[in-house]
């Protein structure tokens, strides 16, 4: 899957992914990101390299003060 953000200038981001009860379950991106669209691909997988359930999930971009929240669902 890839996830596509844009950023309006360059900049730190920080993208994780969370289960429904709120709990962390992989960083995707943390670092600096260039101006412009930007993707990231993730695996499916989470911290530990397991592949996840399917479901929803939540990605949240922080990029500075911006604050993004979009929920994903997962087919196997």
């Amino acid at each position: 899957m890839s996830i596509a953000y844009a950023m309006p200038k360059a900049g730190p981001v920080r993208l994780e992914v969370y289960n429904l009860t709120g709990q962390r379950v992989r960083t995707l991106f943390d670092g600096q990101a260039s101006a412009g669209m930007n993707s990231v691909r993730w695996d499916a997988r989470g911290e530990n390299g397991r592949k996840l359930s399917a479901g929803a999930y939540f990605v949240t971009l922080k990029a500075g003060e911006r604050l993004s929240t979009k929920k994903v669902v997962l087919f196997h």
